[in-house]
């Protein structure tokens, strides 16, 4: 199949996709890295690569998780690219030297845990981990993740509360690993 071919079949997909959930990834990538500038340029990145990548996403049913992580990593790419680290140095050197409350260590240990959550979240069965992806990663109230899966707010609540039981155990579990 010719290159133009399979361009003109993917373009009304992306578009889809783009329509579908980039609200949401620029929400997410935004936690990230906390400037609206970037967060556009990291947008660009992930649909492209989206775009070259589509016809390798085994089920489509795994395209949101996939887009995440597609995000995510392009979030992790630029916070540890050479540019931010100058910026870093150049820029913001007084801040972080007269910050009593907010250290470095403290952010880069909260970015780990955000990681280790997304990621045992992401194991979770699939009801959890929309219900749970939605309250901690979209900061939706009960009664917003409740308009937005059309389920009544008691199902919500029972998800969220199952859900984090779930965690728990999970981290229970690494935990006695380590």
């Amino acid at each position: 199949m010719s290159q133009n071919k399979v361009r003109n079949m993917k373009e009304p997909q992306i578009e889809q996709i783009i329509s579908d959930y980039e609200p949401e990834l620029r929400y997410a990538a935004f936690r990230y890295v906390r400037n609206w500038v970037v967060v556009d340029d990291i947008m660009q990145e992930v649909f492209l690569k989206v775009f070259l990548k589509l016809e390798f996403l085994g089920e489509p049913s795994k395209l949101k998780a996939w887009l995440y992580q597609i995000t995510r990593n392009q979030c992790i790419d630029y916070l540890r690219s050479k540019v931010v680290k100058a910026t870093v140095l150049m820029d913001d050197v007084e801040e972080l030297r007269y910050s009593a409350n907010e250290t470095v260590e403290k952010t880069i240990v909260e970015k780990y845990d955000r990681e280790m959550l997304y990621e045992h979240i992401d194991a979770l069965p699939k009801d959890y981990k929309q219900t749970l992806s939605l309250y901690y990663f979209g900061d939706y109230t009960y009664s917003e993740i409740s308009q937005l899966l059309s389920k009544d707010i008691s199902f919500v609540k029972n998800k969220l509360f199952r859900g984090r039981r779930l965690l728990k155990k999970v981290y229970e579990d690494n935990k006695a690993i380590v």
